[in-house]
């Protein structure tokens, strides 16, 4: 029993199996940064930096305590598989049930099959299932309790009926499991059987929900009610977890992703343009010519060399990444800090992403700024930008909104000099596309830039 994730099902645009990789990951370290940098899982860490965001806006990680959450823990242990109809569920269901009791009847095992219990989706009737919760209530027959040569012995008559059966066996009831197996599920086990259980005690510690369905006293099938709980069952054993269903993984209302991300969430804020493309790659060289020793993507929680410039928009605070970040660009000689401040308003035509610069900072009061320090800054603003509006294409297909995808760049706080220089390259990298915008095969509208 738990989540099965249906291979038609997406999450932001990712299959959900994405989601269960990333989230396995992040349980090992609990680091952000490994996560976003997990290559097996994503082709780009702008992927991971999205996923990530999406782990909070889902409830799948605490963003507080960076610990993921039981929803995060419950999708890390589903099965990635398509989900079947739930008439075709039933269907196999009644076949199961008449080789329970074909078995019971006949001569070819030597246990009875006395009680099913269904539990999980396919008892809750939902539309598709991931698989068929059942626990079997089985025993020895009566001929062949305390007579094991005789047992051994109806067993390999059973057994020289079917050549493919073993021809050594590693365990003493081996035959009995292998003969009762082969009566009840066939030379295959159908995968949506594949978790039925050979008695009730993890039923009965789980404490679920159940449905008596076949009891071999009263003749077979039964049709009785839903119980709360096993009638075996004290309630939710402590060791185990509550047994997973697909959670509501709607999302919060969209917000700016934190720009740290392309420090890899650094508390020292260095830009490697290197990590960030998975090489030193065309698209890489777009935006970083030179490798940016001096770039820095940095929030309140900043720890910067002590013989790298800080400026004092540092010290103030209120830089949480998402609303507000600093970009820096500094060597010990010459130095620019900038603040990017943003926000998205979403209504029902349009999402725009709103991005305004602000707190001008120079290196040791200088007057001018040093012009070469800016192109950088202004690559790191502009891939900022450009996934967060990935992002907002993202979650706008998925809610199926017909609405346009707009970054709106602000320019009334800054001088000339920056409009030319900072404002200005931006919105050059992002109109040529120098970045990528829109998702890998977009077939929808583009990302307007004003």
């Amino acid at each position: 029993m738990g989540i099965s994730l249906d291979s038609n099902f997406w999450i932001a645009g990712y299959r959900p199996v994405v989601f269960k990789e990333a989230l396995r990951g992040f349980g090992r370290t609990e680091s952000p940064t490994n996560l976003i940098d997990l290559k097996s899982v994503f082709p780009m860490r702008r992927d991971g930096a999205i996923v990530f965001e999406e782990c909070f806006d889902r409830g799948l990680i605490d963003p507080e305590t960076l610990k993921a959450t039981e929803i995060g823990e419950a999708i890390a242990r589903a099965k990635a598989q398509q989900r079947t109809p739930l008439a075709k569920a039933l269907t196999l269901l009644n076949d199961f049930l008449r080789r329970v009791s074909e078995l019971n009847q006949g001569q070819r095992s030597v246990r009875f099959v006395n009680k099913v219990w269904l539990f999980g989706s396919v008892m809750r009737e939902q539309e598709s299932v991931g698989d068929i919760d059942l626990a079997l209530e089985t025993v020895r027959r009566p001929e062949f309790v305390g007579n094991y040569e005789e047992m051994q012995r109806h067993l390999n008559k059973i057994l020289s009926t079917y050549p493919e059966a073993p021809k050594y066996w590693d365990r003493r009831w081996a035959k009995e499991s292998w003969v009762t197996n082969r009566a009840l599920y066939g030379s295959r086990r159908h995968p949506l059987l594949a978790g039925v259980q050979d008695g009730i005690e993890n039923l009965a510690s789980l404490g679920v929900p159940c449905r008596l369905i076949f009891d071999r006293e009263r003749g077979g099938q039964v049709n009785d009610p839903i119980l709360p709980r096993h009638p075996q069952s004290t309630g939710r054993d402590g060791e185990h977890n509550l047994p997973a269903e697909m959670p509501d993984l709607t999302p919060r209302t969209i917000r700016p992703m934190d720009a740290r991300w392309v420090a890899g969430f650094s508390t020292w804020g260095m830009v490697s343009p290197y990590h960030i493309f998975r090489g030193w790659t065309d698209d890489a060289h777009k935006l970083f010519p030179h490798y940016p020793e001096g770039l820095r993507i940095v929030g309140d929680n900043f720890r910067l060399n002590d013989d790298f410039w800080k400026p004092k928009r540092l010290k103030i605070g209120g830089l949480d990444g998402r609303s507000a970040v600093c970009v820096i660009n500094a060597t010990q000689w010459w130095g620019t800090s900038v603040v990017l401040r943003r926000k998205i308003d979403t209504n029902r035509t349009a999402w725009t992403l709103n991005a305004s610069f602000g707190d001008l900072e120079l290196h040791r009061s200088r007057k001018w700024v040093e012009l070469t320090t800016l192109p950088d800054i202004a690559a790191a603003i502009s891939l900022i930008l450009a996934v967060d509006a990935e992002r907002m294409l993202r979650r706008a297909a998925e809610v199926s909104v017909t609405t346009t995808v707009r970054i709106e760049l602000t320019e009334s706080e800054i001088s000339e000099d920056l409009k030319s220089h900072l404002v200005e390259p931006v919105r050059n990298f992002l109109k040529s596309r120098a970045i990528r915008i829109e998702p890998l095969d977009w077939q929808g509208p583009r990302v307007e830039i004003a």
